[in-house]
């Protein structure tokens, strides 16, 4: 250890008589390490860290699947949940829920919370206890039981003031009285950032099956018990179901998997851990250059290194020199990309707190086991960094050495392995481009999409109805007063309203064309549905190509008509005009009312990335019923200026309805393809600080290369040969590295390219002319790398370079 400890000393000062090395390689370690942790940070928060209650990694959800048509995480009905519940032999606690939005209302301004309504047993998977009051208890979660609710910390202090006397004060949910008789401990927010939890009161005996509210299952895993094993005694019971129930539970399965697995599914699990792979390809790139860098200095130090071997100094103890030094460079980038990862972790945050809902579980932040896969990191460097140069030194001939007259620095033969990194890098660096490549296309594609419809000067914002609204006829006078009094804004110049903003999702389902015949309810087919108001095309600016739009008329005791997008027309009436023609809402035994065409509308975006233009057709609100809704209000100056003023708009019809999400149509449109536009632009770092690191790179080597062969260009400019030889003469070893190791980054970009997908927008993953730019400005940057030491050597007087050595 002793030793050790000299050769890390010894390490520093010659490290400091080399500032421009240490300063290289320093950088370099610095967005290695740096990148990789703030990844690492992210995927253990995300993915890795698990529930932060006790035993939080073996709780798990339950849910079912239907194989059959392509169904494979589904909700489970209240009547499979009560057969669960009495049947499973491997969970310890076994609960039930769904969240939804909750309007509070009855002490002061109504207001809109994530709430939950839950079976009583939810609470015993997480061990939670309040700490005032008590929990919801059984008895209260069956039909007829009292309505009592509890409350989470943030709401006790943002709407109670934090007044212990809270319990027993009677709130308004969703227009209904309940009783406030817990409250639970600060950062609970189980299941789905809850802030209200209200009991399920569900009788699966009451209903038919498959009927009535369907639930997300939750249970803690009795000590010993495996998630396979849970899973197989699930879908023993889904089994029995099938043959007790063949009408509603035919094909349908049920599995068992970890809470956090289950929730984020395996898109957002592939991105992250492909991104890691991406950073840590940024990781190998720095140490390549820094393995480099000190092969470069282990050249010029293989005299000194002779001297010390002869001296007796042992293989092991050149080696321990030299890893020593790599030791305290990547110290060095250890500390400073943990400050680096430190403010990406900031900045993330921000990005995401801005522009999402993050679930309650993710907590991305540099703690201890993010600390501990710094100081990996940091080893892992040392050794990639530091044991080539090491070993390379440590096997040079002594008689060699000693007897060479150029500083020792022939005697290493390095050139072979140091044109190997540069290769290394090279490839490595052309995967991070073709993925940085991709997804800048995309972002660029999703900043330059025309969605077809106007996005500036709309604001818009989301109600729902409280439980008095249970009849078309009450909410169609809601939102006939609403929209005159929303025109009656000043600056309003229309408003419309609709069940889902148009790219930002909407309703679906199954639909019949008059005069098709399907042989099963598989062969119906599906579209995006919109239903809503008069004015919502003049509201966007959407055109009307053929008939006309959705008028005032179009009231419930008037023929039902749908609008249908240019889309759906070529799909389902190709070469013909649908005016007239009729489609109906459901399977082959619909009852619903055959709608007639209409019209026909552009194709807007959809809001779905991989199909943004899909068919799609649109209903007069007024026909349907529906208790969540969206408002949009186009206006003449700020859309966020009328805030203040559609609050009040609303609350003056009902005080129990609040409204809630309020953006700019701008905003809204953007914030559900976040991910495209952070998750883009972090590849787009990562590939500029790929190929800065392998430009880098292949210029040392390229300085380090001409620098060796000085006596050479001097003899071969004494004996005639012009500038241009000697550049074309370095250009040849330059382009021959920069070839291979684009061919071989080329076939590992492609392997990259599939795991992007998720992210990707309108941007196929092969993209040609992704491929053929990032080829060529990777290869001419590499050989602009090439060029000053190829300059540089040109300017060589031959009689110089023959004393020189």
């Amino acid at each position: 250890m002793q030793a050790l400890f000299r050769d890390i000393r010894y390490g520093v000062r010659t490290l400091i008589k080399s500032p421009g090395l240490t300063v290289a390689a320093t950088l370099a370690l610095t967005l290695g390490i740096g990148l990789t942790a703030f990844m690492y940070s992210m995927v253990y928060g995300a993915l890795m860290k698990g529930l932060p209650y006790p035993d939080g990694n073996r709780i798990v959800e339950v849910y079912r699947s239907n194989p059959t048509v392509g169904a494979d995480h589904m909700a489970v009905p209240t009547s499979d949940y009560a057969d669960y519940k009495a049947r499973q032999h491997t969970l310890a606690t076994i609960g039930a829920y769904y969240s939804g939005t909750v309007n509070v209302s009855g002490t002061v301004q109504a207001e809109r919370y994530t709430g939950a309504w839950v079976t009583a047993s939810t609470f015993g998977v997480t061990h939670v206890q309040p700490i005032l009051g008590r929990l919801l208890q059984a008895g209260e979660d069956v039909p007829g039981g009292p309505r009592v609710a509890d409350i989470s910390y943030a709401m006790w202090m943002r709407r109670f003031g934090g007044d212990s006397s809270v319990l027993g004060t009677v709130l308004r949910a969703n227009g209904q009285p309940f009783t406030v008789v817990g409250v639970l401990p600060k950062g609970y927010v189980f299941p789905d950032n809850a802030e209200i939890w209200l009991p399920l009161q569900q009788d699966p005996l009451a209903q038919p099956r498959d009927a009535g509210t369907w639930l997300t299952v939750v249970g803690m895993l009795k000590p010993g018990v495996s998630l396979d094993q849970a899973t197989g005694d699930f879908q023993g019971i889904a089994a029995q179901l099938q043959k007790e129930y063949k009408a509603t539970n035919e094909h349908i399965g049920a599995v068992a998997k970890g809470f956090v697995d289950a929730e984020l599914g395996p898109e957002p699990r592939q991105l992250l851990y492909t991104m890691l792979g991406a950073v840590f390809f940024v990781l190998l790139i720095a140490c390549a250059n820094v393995a480099n860098l000190l092969l470069d200095r282990a050249a010029h130090k293989t005299k000194e290194v002779g001297i010390r071997t002869a001296l007796g100094a042992s293989r092991a103890a050149v080696v321990r020199q030299f890893m020593a030094e790599a030791m305290v460079l990547a110290l060095g980038g250890a500390v400073f990309g943990t400050a680096l990862a430190y403010g990406g972790v900031a900045m993330f945050n921000r990005v995401m707190t801005a522009s999402t809902d993050v679930p309650f579980f993710i907590d991305v932040r540099l703690n201890g086991p993010v600390l501990l896969f710094v100081i990996a990191m940091a080893l892992v460097a040392t050794l990639f960094s530091g044991l080539i140069p090491a070993l390379q030194s440590s096997r040079a001939d002594i008689n060699e050495v000693l007897k060479d007259e150029t500083r020792g620095s022939s005697s290493l033969r390095i050139g072979r392995m140091s044109r190997a990194l540069v290769v290394f890098e090279i490839a490595l660096s052309c995967g991070l481009l073709v993925a940085a490549g991709l997804t800048t296309k995309s972002v660029t594609s999703l900043r330059d999409m025309d969605p077809g419809f106007r996005t500036a000067n709309v604001f818009t914002a989301r109600i729902g109805f409280p439980a008095g609204y249970t009849d078309t006829a009450g909410q169609r006078r809601f939102y006939d007063q609403l929209r005159e009094r929303l025109n009656a804004i000043p600056g309003v110049t229309r408003s419309s309203i609709m069940t889902s903003l148009p790219g930002v999702g909407s309703n679906g389902g199954n639909f019949e064309v008059d005069g098709k015949a399907y042989a099963t309810d598989r062969d119906v087919p599906n579209s995006r549905w919109y239903a809503v108001s008069a004015d919502y095309f003049e509201t966007f600016d959407i055109p009307i190509q053929q008939g006309r739009g959705i008028a005032e008329g179009d009231r419930s005791d008037a023929p039902a008509v749908a609008v249908v997008n240019r889309a759906f027309a070529d799909t389902y009436f190709p070469g013909q005009s649908p005016i007239g023609r009729r489609i109906r809402q459901g399977g082959n035994q619909s009852t619903a009312p055959w709608m007639t065409v209409v019209g026909v509308v552009p194709t807007a975006f959809s809001g779905d990335q991989e199909h943004p233009r899909e068919p799609a057709y649109y209903t007069p609100l007024s026909q349907h019923h529906s208790n969540f809704v969206s408002m949009a209000v186009r206006t003449a100056g700020p859309p966020m200026a009328i805030t203040a003023k559609v609050r009040d708009a609303v609350t003056s019809l009902d005080p129990d309805i609040p409204i809630y999400w309020p953006y700019s149509m701008d905003e809204a449109l953007a914030r559900p393809l976040w991910f495209v536009r952070v998750f883009g632009t972090m590849f787009m770092i990562f590939g500029v600080i790929a190929l800065f690191l392998a430009a880098i790179g292949l210029y040392a080597v390229m300085s380090f290369s001409v620098s060796r062969r000085t006596r050479e260009v001097g003899i071969r400019m004494a004996l005639g040969a012009r500038g241009r030889d000697v550049v074309r003469m370095i250009f040849r070893q330059g382009a021959l590295q920069v070839a291979i190791g684009l061919v071989l980054g080329l076939v590992l970009a492609s392997t990259v390219a599939q795991f992007l997908s998720v992210i990707l927008f309108q941007v196929q993953p092969r993209d040609p002319v992704v491929f053929g730019g990032v080829a060529v400005v990777l290869g001419l940057t590499a050989l602009a790398a090439c060029l000053v030491p190829a300059r540089r050597a040109t300017r060589v007087d031959p009689l110089v370079a023959l004393r020189a050595e």
